[in-house]
């Protein structure tokens, strides 16, 4: 398959360098900028992007080569969007490289992100505030209205944000020449990418102040901590790991949003039920009678009730059978009208010895296994023995070799160190 050469118009034997220029020159042509309005150029501008995409992928190149599309597909490379290709393509000094009417005829980045809305662009805000909020289960199922304390960034009150005890008295920080933010370079592969942080000499604030005329409170950071009670609702059915956003409750930013509060339920395990979406399990042991003549027992629900139970006469419930409580499960999430069910498994206790009478009475009433037809003298007759359980994953071993112990009737000297 050679459709992606062809887009880019190179051979298959071209050369990295080959394969850069000619995409190059073709993002040019087909840019948005100079076609506005053309939806052929624009679909164009995509087809070359994701052909771009693959050759320029030295792993996905030589899969592509082999087997097709279907081969980079199947070989887990996913594609990537026009957007990123670009960013890589930059980063890696495809735009350096460029002459300067090339550079000006293109336009850098600010047509190429109309063309996708502009969707890296964001309004600035302060950071958002991660809590984890610990729930039982109960608390899951009935909702509670829940207080919690936060400590967050806020504006400095005493010099209203600018950092310093004088007016006006501010410098460019000369790390990030007051952009905010500097660029890290990393190597990911082939590939160099850039990515932004905070800038560590300003704190991310562009400016720098002198010592003598920093702010006393903030110490020029403009920002001081303090302390903020929120209330959040914590809706019937909730889940782990899921999120609730409180808008503008975050830590500020001088000039900018306050950030948000972003609170992650964590269910508590539970003593007596297992969560499984809206279904709660729950095992349950009964006595060998009661699973084959039926019984009735209380079960405690989640929802504080106490729930009689009936196992029907005759219904012989088996060692790990489920059985189902409809409707006494966990509340659907916005519809706690709805309800998952209960499911029970059972574990069927047998006894430990049974006197000759009581085995008289039961071989009278239930069905016995038939008695094997070969020649009893031909066999070697052996008997069932009582073992420690094992607990090994790699194979059955006595309780006594994990404790270290020898074994009755094993002479340490003719054992392998």
């Amino acid at each position: 398959e050679t459709e992606y050469y062809k887009r880019l118009g190179v051979e298959p034997t071209c050369t990295p360098e080959e394969l850069k220029k000619a995409y190059r020159k073709m993002a040019i042509k087909y840019h948005p900028d100079k076609n506005q309005g053309n939806k052929e150029a624009e679909e164009k501008f995509k087809e070359i992007s994701e052909a771009y995409d693959i050759l320029s992928d030295p792993d996905k190149r030589k899969m592509y080569d082999q087997y097709g599309t279907q081969g980079v597909r199947e070989g887990g490379f996913a594609q990537h969007s026009a957007e990123d290709i670009f960013s890589q393509f930059f980063n890696m000094g495809g735009f350096q490289n460029m002459g300067d009417d090339e550079a000006a005829e293109f336009g850098g980045f600010s047509g190429f992100s109309n063309l996708f809305g502009n969707k890296r662009a964001r309004a600035a805000k302060g950071e958002d505030i991660v809590h984890e909020s610990n729930r039982t289960l109960e608390e899951l199922y009935n909702g509670k209205l829940v207080k919690l304390s936060i400590n967050r960034d806020t504006v400095c009150r005493t010099c209203s944000g600018s950092g310093s005890n004088k007016p006006g008295v501010t410098s460019t920080c000369p790390k990030c020449k007051g952009k905010k933010v500097i660029y890290v370079t990393q190597q990911r592969g082939p590939m160099m990418t850039q990515s932004q942080a905070k800038c560590p000499e300003c704190h991310g604030t562009g400016d720098k102040i002198a010592e003598a005329d920093k702010c006393k409170t903030c110490h020029g950071k403009k920002l001081e901590v303090t302390q903020k009670i929120v209330q959040v609702q914590v809706e019937k059915g909730s889940r782990d790991g899921q999120k609730i956003v409180l808008e503008g409750q975050g830590s500020e930013m001088p000039g900018a949003a306050a950030g948000d509060v972003i609170i992650v339920i964590r269910e508590k395990p539970h003593h007596l039920f297992t969560r499984r979406g809206d279904d709660l399990m729950m095992k349950k042991s009964i006595k060998l009678l009661d699973s084959l003549v039926g019984a009735s027992f209380l079960v405690p629900s989640i929802s504080g009730k106490k729930l009689w139970v009936n196992i029907k006469k005759g219904e012989c419930i088996k060692p790990g059978e489920i059985r189902a409580i409809v409707g006494e499960g966990m509340p659907h999430y916005k519809r706690d009208t709805h309800k998952g069910n209960l499911i029970i498994e059972f574990d069927v206790e047998y006894p430990s010895h049974l006197s000759d009478e009581a085995i008289h009475k039961l071989e009278s009433v239930l069905p016995k296994s038939s008695t094997p037809t070969a020649n009893k003298s031909e066999c070697k007759e052996v008997s069932l023995n009582k073992v420690k359980p094992m607990h090994h994953s790699g194979g059955a071993y006595d309780e006594d070799f994990d404790r270290g112990q020898i074994p009755p009737g094993v002479n340490p000297a003719n054992c392998q160190q």
